[in-house]
């Protein structure tokens, strides 16, 4: 392969990695539990439109024979703001993570604040064999 040539694909090479980095300014995303180890086929994804504040957040892997171990969250208020999302129960002595309540933070002032849509990815695991 000529210099220029293998110059060029590094130069894209390097593009495409600096690009995949870029995050959205105006999202914030919050990850609990498991998001690794778990069957490739077991998650669910949806999205809900919220107003900020307490939400709560639908469980949809409580099917039989299976829970929720994992959960991927993102919110984004593009192009007005960044909102905040974190966990709305938190105490020193609670380990295990809570994948239902959650707090937005988004002041009502500013545009977009009043209908944030939340992409939720829950990853699931199996708890009993099939029958």
């Amino acid at each position: 392969m000529l210099p220029l040539a293998r110059s060029l694909l590094a130069l894209a090479a390097l593009l495409s990695v600096t690009e995949a980095r870029l995050a959205n300014p105006f999202c914030s995303d919050l990850h609990l539990g498991k998001d690794d180890g778990y069957p490739k086929n077991n998650y669910v994804d949806f999205t809900i439109t919220v107003s900020g504040g307490t939400i709560t957040i639908p469980d949809k892997c409580s099917r039989p024979g299976n829970k929720i171990v994992g959960e991927s969250i993102s919110i984004c208020n593009t192009p007005n703001s960044k909102p905040e999302i974190w966990q709305a129960l938190q105490t020193e002595y609670h380990f295990k993570p809570n994948f239902a309540l959650f707090h937005i933070d988004c002041p009502s002032n500013i545009a977009g604040c009043d209908r944030l849509k939340v992409e939720i990815r829950q990853y699931c695991e199996m708890v009993t064999a099939p029958h």
